[in-house]
């Protein structure tokens, strides 16, 4: 199968707040779920891993940039990765969900005052 871009879908999960990364450019739908580790649990009890933000958005291929890599031969290959350009912009108005009481600080999920 070979779904045009307008009916593919793929999910990408990151602990980082914007950050969106693929190991290919080409367009389609992307779910992104933004999730942190709590190991004091304090965000919510029982559960030492929260997603607290999932966006749901449309990228076409100029939306990507390529990602030099630092690993070498013999350390570890790596395949070409991407990275979106200005995706905090890119995903204004995209999230389907959004855990009330969590803020950036610093450019990490916490929770407000």
């Amino acid at each position: 199968m070979s779904p045009p871009p307008s009916l593919a879908l793929e999910s990408k999960g990151s602990t980082r707040a914007w950050a969106i990364q693929s190991h290919y450019n080409h367009p389609g739908w992307y779910v992104v779920w933004r999730y942190l580790v709590d190991t004091t649990e304090s965000i919510k009890p029982k559960c030492p891993v929260v997603i607290w933000r999932v966006d749901v958005v449309y990228l076409k291929s100029e939306d990507w940039k390529y990602e030099t890599s630092t690993a070498g031969a013999g350390r570890g290959g790596r395949t070409h990765t991407f990275g979106v350009i200005s995706p905090a912009t890119k995903l204004v108005g995209a999230a389907a969900y959004s855990l009330p009481g969590i803020v950036l600080r610093g450019g990490k999920p916490t929770l407000g005052d």
